[in-house]
């Protein structure tokens, strides 16, 4: 099952971005390096993450995409993407990309899936984002799949105090079970013939 992104940022070519996937062509098959021919040799690409790691403990995930103009204020809750960048590689910023990103817990929906493509392509099932060098940028959002929670373990050791508390109320039987009725009858008959023989004997 598809994960939803966790953050977007820059990488040049030769910059180390670990657990960053960089998108390096369009959906019409060509280069998606930006930068390059502004007096850039390498250019730099934009990598996304699905992780949630040490990095990332909170488990936000990516909620909206935006680009801003070089002069628009940055709206409450976005920040500009991460940079991973050689020294020598620098951003254009006539425009800018933020994101927002939201708590896992909270998140409704969230952005699963960023593509470029040239300005005149339309990608079906993804919202237009915006233009940026050349490039149009598109996201897809998806509703966000909870884990269900687990079921509370059940208290045993109540349970067994609890049936141990019903034994001890059950009735005790009257008789002694080790002593067979029958024995008893007799006994008590026994004892009686013998009473009357003394009372026979004293009144002779």
């Amino acid at each position: 099952m598809a994960a939803p992104l966790t953050g977007l940022a820059w990488t040049s070519a030769n910059a180390s971005a670990a657990g960053w996937t960089p998108i390096t062509s369009t959906v019409d098959g060509t280069s998606a390096n930006f930068g390059k021919g502004f007096a850039q040799k390498s250019g730099y690409y934009l990598c996304y993450t699905s992780a949630i790691n040490n990095v990332n403990p909170t488990g936000e995930v990516l909620y909206d995409v935006i680009i801003l103009s070089e002069k628009s204020p940055l709206p409450p809750g976005y920040t500009y993407v991460k940079e991973f960048l050689d020294p020598k590689t620098s951003i254009s910023k006539k425009k800018r990309l933020c994101v927002k990103l939201i708590p896992l817990s909270t998140a409704e929906t969230a952005v699963f899936d960023i593509v470029l493509s040239s300005k005149s392509k339309v990608v079906s099932n993804y919202l237009r984002i915006g233009d940026m060098s050349g490039f149009a940028l598109w996201c897809r959002k998806e509703p966000v799949v909870k884990p269900k929670p687990l079921p509370k373990p059940r208290n045993i050791s109540l349970e067994i105090k609890h049936l141990s508390l019903e034994s001890e109320n059950v009735d005790l039987p009257l008789e002694n079970p080790t002593i067979p009725k029958r024995q008893a009858t007799l006994k008590r008959h026994e004892s009686i013939y013998e009473s009357s023989n003394v009372y026979g004997i004293s009144g002779r």
